[in-house]
């Protein structure tokens, strides 16, 4: 039997269109976390109750923290980088019109310092990028409709993937920075429950936590695909979470309110916040991108 936990009061009321990439900087004990329709970035410092907005001129799906500091960023059209002094730079890597029904969506750093990051449009037309170090990029997979979260186990041997247009995460081999042997590992459409997977990561023992859209909670599951906790929100739309704070064990999700009708808005006010917990098993810290 799963255990089953509920939130009732946001952390942040922020009210985003589309919260979505939270990323706790273990350095600036920070949290970033993007509004992709917004175009903007939000940091919020727990100790100092301190947020900050920035604007970025541009829709964005995701983003990576640099080692040399400021981000890579998965921007509407391609890749780009960011920092605090000199905002958004222009792409480096154009994937994208602006114009067109494709723009990239979310993504994570590898530990060998490599992003990679996919992109949302009609079914089938979405793909799946790994960007390199020396600023060249690989198209890693094709035939996708909502690239979405994606983590790697401790060795690297397995890596999780989302595609939420078919409701699924999925499971491959990982080799050599390829993904190989596609297998189902979790459906909300397969197990005929409400809502679509989107965000995801890895606890720090191998735990699978995935945010569902339209089904209130985020779930925590084995490495065996079996469902070991709920957190049920007062929202409909979360859309990823991170572990962050000084041991990894405060467990962040953001949410949406876009397309949500009046009525819903009006039966959901917390929806576009970020909410906040503590949980058992502490996260992992972030890789940094090495370019």
């Amino acid at each position: 039997m799963a255990r089953i936990r509920f939130i009732s009061q946001s952390l942040l009321q922020v009210g985003n269109i589309l919260g979505e990439c939270p990323l706790w900087h273990p350095r600036e004990q920070a949290l970033y976390w993007l509004d992709i329709d917004a175009g903007l970035l939000q940091r919020f410092h727990p100790g100092l109750n301190e947020l900050e907005v920035f604007d970025l001129g541009k829709k964005a799906g995701s983003f990576g923290f640099r080692a040399d500091g400021g981000l890579v960023v998965a921007t509407q059209t391609g890749f780009a980088y960011w920092s605090q002094e000199a905002g958004l730079s222009e792409d480096f890597v154009r994937i994208y019109s602006r114009s067109g029904s494709l723009m990239m969506n979310d993504g994570r750093v590898d530990s060998q310092g490599r992003f990679w990051a996919g992109s949302k449009g009609p079914a089938g037309s979405a793909s799946l990028f790994r960007l390199n170090v020396d600023g060249t990029y690989n198209r890693i997979l094709d035939n996708l409709s909502i690239s979405n979260g994606l983590d790697w186990s401790a060795d690297e041997e397995l890596c999780y993937f989302t595609d939420s247009g078919e409701q699924s995460i999925f499971r491959f081999a990982h080799r050599n920075g390829r993904l190989q042997s596609k297998s189902l590992f979790f459906s909300t459409l397969e197990r005929r429950q409400t809502g679509t997977p989107d965000g995801l990561c890895l606890d720090s023992a191998g735990n699978i936590w995935s945010a569902i859209w339209d089904g209130c909670r985020v779930i925590q599951l084995s490495p065996q695909g079996e469902i070991l906790q709920e957190i049920h929100l007062p929202v409909s739309r979360p859309t990823s979470l991170c572990f962050g704070g000084a041991d990894l064990r405060d467990l962040y999700i953001t949410s949406a309110s876009v397309e949500l009708s009046p009525e819903t808005l009006a039966n959901q006010p917390q929806a576009g916040d970020l909410f906040h917990c503590r949980v058992e098993t502490p996260g992992r810290p972030p890789h940094f991108f090495a370019g």
